[in-house]
């Protein structure tokens, strides 16, 4: 029998949350094709004996890494640099039922670029420690399934200081049928619904 799969393809969000406890950050303006999970393969060591035959075996964990590139309109929410331990990060597809790879415990290194096509653009370059459980299994890195009606969260109007607001800024989504999209409102408006990635 036949599975139908949903693929990640398109569209997709990605949702960096940082180790420090702060609020989630989200982007759904990523450079097509530049959004990409990548494996830096963990080194294999061997304790060889006279002849060359090997004794022992050893393998450096595997260490991942997601990276995409956006077009900056202004400087505001970016910031060149390098954080160890930076947070968690993800790239989310638009497709409910995709699976996506979410990588914890990231240091983060944010750069620049420029060039005719899409003008100043903020490289994001995510990598985890290669941390494993007791036997030896990667647990800095999870498969996820996008799931409907558990991910966006509507923003509460009546919260302090909701008017001032800026839900561009924020990452704050609207709902656009049955799709979220990025808010480009730099203040709320009356009687559209924001919706927080979570």
């Amino acid at each position: 029998m036949a599975v139908r799969k949903i693929l990640g393809w398109g569209e997709c969000t990605s949702k960096f949350t940082p180790s420090n406890g702060g609020s989630a950050e989200t982007h759904d303006d990523i450079v097509d094709s530049s959004a990409a999970l990548s494996v830096d393969e963990g080194q294999e060591e061997e304790a060889l004996v006279e002849g060359g035959r090997a004794e022992g075996r050893k393998v450096r964990p595997d260490k991942y890494i997601i990276e995409f590139d956006r077009r900056l309109e202004d400087g505001d929410d970016f910031t060149p640099g390098y954080v160890e331990d930076a947070g968690d990060i993800a790239i989310i597809p638009k497709n409910v039922g995709a699976v996506y790879a979410e990588l914890k415990d990231c240091s983060c290194k944010k750069t620049l670029k420029q060039d005719s096509k899409d003008g100043l653009v903020g490289h994001y370059y995510y990598k985890t420690k290669g941390s494993t459980d007791s036997e030896g299994n990667l647990d800095d890195v999870d498969i996820k399934k996008h799931t409907a009606g558990d991910t966006y969260t509507a923003v509460s109007t009546s919260s302090d200081g909701y008017s001032e607001k800026n839900p561009k800024a924020l990452g704050w989504f609207i709902k656009n049928g049955n799709v979220y999209i990025h808010s480009w409102d730099t203040a709320p408006v009356e009687g559209v619904t924001y919706y927080t990635l979570s």
